[in-house]
């Protein structure tokens, strides 16, 4: 019969369990600092930029529900066309940047226009818009209403800056 005492070196293991896919996803940023870590360590998984998005064109035509979908193309905007637009927002995919000056990372936001509900995808490089998308995901309660709004003028390159902001959906969008 063996003794069910502990040994001298055994001692208890607290903890929460991590699935192995899971641990190699780094820590939700909180600081500007360790955004630009996070986007870095996360661009860098990335292996081919171009196939998220293809998968999800591919995926919207498969899916649709009527040939006016299926022939509905899916426009890439820019965030500062979109001000004060309400969107409806489905998700994103962080993409490395080709251009020298901004951010080296952008998102291309998988969105609806909410007033005639057409598909839309809105590249934005915004470093506050970078990190509410970013913040939003570890939320996980897509979709969102949102809608873009200036926040003042950057000081390097004189242009708009943005951000997002919710809109209510009690009835209308706010047209």
């Amino acid at each position: 019969m063996t003794d069910n005492k502990p040994d001298a070196g055994d001692h208890a293991v607290t903890g929460v369990a991590v699935p192995a896919a899971a641990a190699s996803v780094p820590a939700m940023p909180t600081t500007s600092q360790e955004l630009d870590a996070f986007l870095t360590q996360v661009g860098n998984v990335e292996s081919d930029p171009d196939a998220g998005g293809y998968e999800r064109i591919i995926a919207q035509v498969l899916s649709a529900t009527s040939p006016d979908v299926v022939l509905t193309p899916v426009e890439a905007l820019q965030a500062k066309d979109m001000v004060g637009i309400p969107l409806i927002f489905f998700g994103f995919d962080l993409n490395k940047s080709e251009f020298d000056v901004g951010s080296p990372f952008y998102v291309s936001m998988q969105c609806v226009i909410a007033q005639d509900q057409t598909p839309a995808i809105i590249n934005c490089g915004h470093k506050k818009v970078i990190a509410q998308c970013v913040k939003l995901k570890q939320f996980g309660e897509w979709p969102y209403n949102v809608e873009f709004r200036t926040r003042g003028v950057s000081k390097i390159g004189g242009t708009a800056m943005l951000e997002l902001v919710k809109w209510e959906a009690d009835g209308e969008p706010p047209f």
